[in-house]
Formats: structure tokens, sequence, C-alpha cells
């Protein structure tokens, strides 16, 4: 159940980040578009050949390489180990938000692994991003929680210990019945 919810988030996930990116493609420029929240939110295309807020845009191969085996440690290593609810959703989420990025630098200009990452959402005085970024940015939010309240909470299936086992000390047994003689 875990498995096929995990699957479902990454592939509803893809789906909108590329719908999202098709519609930033045909309806925005790269001036200024429409605001909301008083200007603090805009839609503003924006192609962009690094990481976030365009840094090294000199090495986009690197970036495409490192999305590459990110998402197969992900879907290989990370899959297999979420058993949770909590945990299956930052997965799917994170496997999600790499492969969106991941496609637009595999499919779209300049070129196989130098792709540009369409970017839409601009925030002032921060960044402009897509839903593949709010998609990793989230996951790592929520496993943050999960990790701090992991170490606080009980055992269970997100808590990411066993089940306690009730063990008896048989010495503590055995002196006191030994003592009660």
């Amino acid at each position: 159940m875990m498995r096929t919810a995990m699957v479902a988030v990454a592939l509803v996930g893809y789906a909108l980040d590329r719908w999202t990116k098709q519609l930033a493609l045909t309806h925005l420029a790269t001036t200024d578009g429409p605001s909301f929240l008083n200007g603090w939110v805009s839609l503003q295309l924006v192609l962009n050949p690094g990481a976030a807020f365009s840094m090294g845009s000199s090495v986009t191969i690197v970036f495409s390489v490192l999305s590459i085996a990110a998402l197969v440690a992900v879907i290989g290593w990370g899959w297999p180990r979420a058993h949770g609810w909590l945990t299956s959703l930052c997965a799917g989420m994170v496997a999600c938000g790499i492969a969106g990025n991941l496609t637009d630098r595999l499919v779209r200009p300049p070129g196989f692994l130098r792709g540009h990452v369409v970017d839409f959402i601009s925030v002032q005085h921060f960044a402009v991003f897509n839903v593949a970024d709010v998609f990793i940015t989230c996951s790592v939010v929520l496993f943050a929680i999960y990790l701090l309240r992991a170490d606080h909470a009980g055992p269970g299936p997100d808590s990411g210990r066993p089940e306690p086992v009730a063990a008896t000390d048989h010495r503590r047994e055995d002196h006191q019945e030994g003592g009660s003689s």
C-alpha cells in the first residue's frame, strides 16, 4: 500500500511539474508576468542553466550527472527503506522533484545533459523556481521534521525504531528470590 502511494505521489507530482512548465513556456514571458499577494509572488519565465539561484551555470552537465545519481539512489536505496506514510511521501516527493528538473536537463535546449530548467514562480527578493523545486524543498522539510520527531517518538512504523521486546533480568530475580528466603 505504501509503495503504491509513493509511486502515485512521484507520478502525479512529475505530471504536475511537466504540465505547469509547459503552461509557463506557452503563456509567460521573461518579463514581469502576473503577480499575487501584493507583488510578493509573480509568474516570470526563467530558463535556468544552473542550480538554485542560477549558481553553477557553467557546470550544467555536472548537475545532470548528480541528478541521475540522486534519482537512482532515491529509487534504489530510499524507496525500499521507506516504510511509513511520511517517509513514503517524502521519497515520492523528492523523486518527482529530481525527475522533473532532470527531464529538463535531458530534453531541453541547448542539448542532452545541458538543458535549461524551466523556472517560473518568482518570490520577491528570493528566487525563481518551479513545482519540482517545491516538491524537493517540501520533502526535505518534512523529512527533517520526521527526523526530529523520530528521536522523541515512541516505537512505530515511522519512528525508525523497532517495537521494544520485553526482557527480564534473571539475575535480579534470582537475587531477589535468594534474598527473601
